[in-house]
């Protein structure tokens, strides 16, 4: 996957995000311009390289283009880039302002990673990004001689639109209420901390939120039902586990591709473990496929002992316990605040480790692993 990022100049326009993403949730789509900038003569010395990218860029093979004033970083999906007029797309500024726009990218989705906070913006975000054509240094904030749009890596590769679903969408998410943006920074700041959050599935975090507001609304009340707080909860680790075995499951079959013969089925249909990838699979077939003698008996040679001690154990507990609770509550009764609240804390970690950034430092760990 390609990644450029583009430091826009709110000099133009100061709610140059806010008019793209009102056009965006109208339209489904909107072009964003890099506009020519009046204080550099400079060329571009990489265009014929971005050339040959931009001619890739489809609907499969996205790019994805990161948005910053330093202030606020946001990522966007990228479906089409043009040299072409694609004005009739974008915010009426570009044209009242009669600016000259290089390239226009088509953009289908957009994410928000941080909100007005430079330090988190630079420490977590543009720390993680590599200057491609410039000896594939961090990228530098201050004293870098960059031209944009800038081709960059990063360090830890991020699909910030790996969708479970085709026809989910992160933009109508975006801005949320002051209320929702408060518990997000409060759960950065005293549960998750900012090194994993943008590892988290794109569902989670929006999962969790909803479930704390809920949980604060109701708490008071002794005859509510908390099965949607459950459900929020219990669908958050679902999510993170599905997530972290996908990467166990492809290293597993790099080193040995003999394994994707391995069968298990879930509610009555027959796969194999390559099947892994496309079909989400129930708690149930995680600890079948982990119990299998050929996949113990490379867990054990293949990883160092506090790796193969969390696949073995810890993450057999995790399912477990969130499987017990989400189960009774499903098929059984109504959801009491205490068993919401026992959820909420293996999620957030109070007074215990929390599942979710235990099953981040893994998956982060594996990921280092497939790169070697």
């Amino acid at each position: 996957m390609q990644n450029l990022i583009i430091l826009y100049n709110p000099y133009y326009q100061k709610d140059v995000i806010q008019q793209h993403l009102k056009l965006l949730i109208k339209n489904e789509k909107v072009a964003f311009g890099k506009v020519k900038s009046k204080l550099k003569n400079q060329e571009h010395g990489f265009q014929k390289q971005l050339e040959l990218i931009y001619k890739d860029v489809d609907e499969k093979n996205y790019l994805q283009l990161f948005l910053t004033d330093y202030s606020s970083i946001y990522v966007a999906k990228v479906t089409k880039v043009s040299n072409e007029d694609y004005s009739n797309l974008a915010p009426t500024y570009y044209r009242e302002k009669n600016l000259e726009v290089e390239t226009w990218f088509i953009i289908k989705d957009l994410r928000e990673l941080v909100h007005n906070n430079f330090q988190e913006t630079r420490d977590n975000i543009l720390a993680n990004l590599t200057a491609k054509n410039f000896g594939n240094h961090t990228y530098a904030v201050y004293g870098n001689n960059y031209v944009y749009p800038l081709l960059v890596d990063m360090k830890h590769e991020i699909d910030y639109f790996e969708y479970d679903d085709e026809n989910f969408r992160y933009y109508p998410d975006m801005f949320k209420s002051e209320r929702f943006l408060r518990i997000k920074q409060n759960l950065i700041e005293y549960s998750f901390g900012s090194k994993y959050i943008h590892y988290f599935h794109p569902d989670s975090l929006t999962n969790i939120i909803s479930a704390q507001m809920e949980l604060q609304e109701h708490k008071e009340d002794l005859t509510y039902d908390f099965s949607s707080v459950v459900i929020k909860y219990s669908k958050t680790i679902e999510q993170e586990i599905y997530s972290f075995s996908k990467i166990l499951f492809k290293y597993i079959l790099e080193k040995n591709p003999s394994f994707e013969n391995i069968s298990y089925s879930v509610q009555g249909c027959e796969y194999t473990l390559s099947d892994i990838f496309y079909n989400k699979p129930n708690f149930g077939t995680y600890k079948y496929l982990l119990k299998n003698t050929e996949i113990c008996d490379f867990i054990i040679k293949h990883f160092e002992k506090y790796i193969s001690y969390f696949i073995q154990k810890k993450f057999i507990y995790y399912i477990n316990s969130v499987k017990e609770l989400r189960n009774k509550i499903v098929h059984e009764k109504a959801a009491t605040i205490d068993e919401a609240n026992k959820l909420r804390n293996k999620v957030l970690g109070v007074s215990e480790e929390s599942i979710l950034v235990e099953l981040i430092k893994m998956k982060l760990n594996l990921i280092k692993l497939n790169i070697k």
